[in-house]
């Protein structure tokens, strides 16, 4: 699975989620994602992948049924729109490429990429989602270089 077609398929499922407004491309950034929460501000995640990297599957290894995020509108924690992405990932996955995922938040040392998910696909892909920015409800991600993402929107 290409980091297109992960983009499409969570474009299509996030916002059947509950707490989610809304999923659309990021349009500055080539497969970026812009999420809302319900009642909240937006989180711009970006999709890159690397083909034949992902290690391989044990016989019968899937992706695990993911928790419904906690998303009870309002203001929203950006590590909760991480988990709606796996979940809406692993609902959307109906062909079951995916094999295994790793939230960037719940490592007990984060990488430098705070919010983000890693995910494994049977063909050798292995996809990353790195959030760049948040935006409160209203405001616009700011046009500057670096961001540092809000806890929460």
């Amino acid at each position: 699975m290409t980091p297109a077609e992960l983009r499409s398929l969570l474009i299509n499922h996030l916002p059947s989620m509950p707490g989610i407004e809304a999923a659309v491309p990021w349009p500055g950034r080539p497969y970026g994602l812009a999420v809302t929460a319900a009642g909240a501000g937006t989180v711009y995640w970006t999709i890159t992948g690397a083909s034949n990297t992902a290690p391989s599957a044990e016989p019968g290894e899937r992706l695990a049924e993911q928790p419904a995020p906690d998303l009870p509108g309002g203001k929203a924690a950006t590590a909760e729109i991480e988990q709606a992405l796996l979940t809406a990932a692993k609902a959307g996955d109906t062909e079951e490429h995916f094999v295994r995922a790793k939230r960037y938040s719940t490592e007990p040392t984060p990488p430098a990429v705070g919010y983000g998910v890693t995910i494994d696909a049977v063909d050798g892909w292995r996809l990353f989602l790195a959030c760049i920015g948040t935006a409160r409800r209203g405001e616009e991600l700011h046009q500057q270089r670096y961001f540092h993402p809000d806890a929460t929107v």
